[in-house]
């Protein structure tokens, strides 16, 4: 179980083949998202991203990080993740699958990774009979409290 640390900042030639690997534009302003999210910890909101952007970017919008954002989910760069009240989106780049827990308390997201866990899920699901679907991945969101 572990949050995401920092990570020291991607050199321009990675966040561009990141991006055209990805089939999308390496633009600026893409580049420089995408760069906040690699270097920031954990998993963060939209607007933690902009306000990371905006002093070396004051050009970029709040709407234009959205986008940015949406666009990296549908190219499979990044996944959504709810907080604990399932109200606000926050960025997750680690694409792998693994769970996540939510503190109530401080709305930290932790990720979790326990294969014990999926085989019991895909031996759950097995064993139901879901009649026209076939599960491929799990992603656990549990929402509880640090101690």
């Amino acid at each position: 179980m572990s949050t995401s640390p920092p990570l020291s900042a991607p050199s321009r030639d990675q966040l561009h083949q990141l991006l055209t690997g990805a089939g999308l534009r390496a633009t600026q302003q893409r580049m420089a998202i995408l760069e906040a999210l690699l270097t920031l910890p954990g998993h963060p909101t939209a607007e933690q991203v902009f306000r990371c952007v905006r002093p070396e970017h004051p050009t970029v919008s709040l709407g234009t990080v959205y986008k940015a954002l949406d666009s990296f989910v549908g190219a499979g760069l990044l996944k959504r993740v709810a907080d604990a009240d399932g109200t606000r989106r926050r960025y997750d780049t680690d694409c792998s699958n693994h769970h996540h827990l939510v503190c109530q308390d401080t709305q930290e997201i932790i990720d979790y990774c326990d294969p014990k866990l999926d085989q019991l899920l895909q031996e759950f699901f097995a064993t139901r009979g879901f009649e026209h679907f076939q599960p491929r991945s799990f992603s656990l969101h549990i929402t509880g409290v640090r101690k």
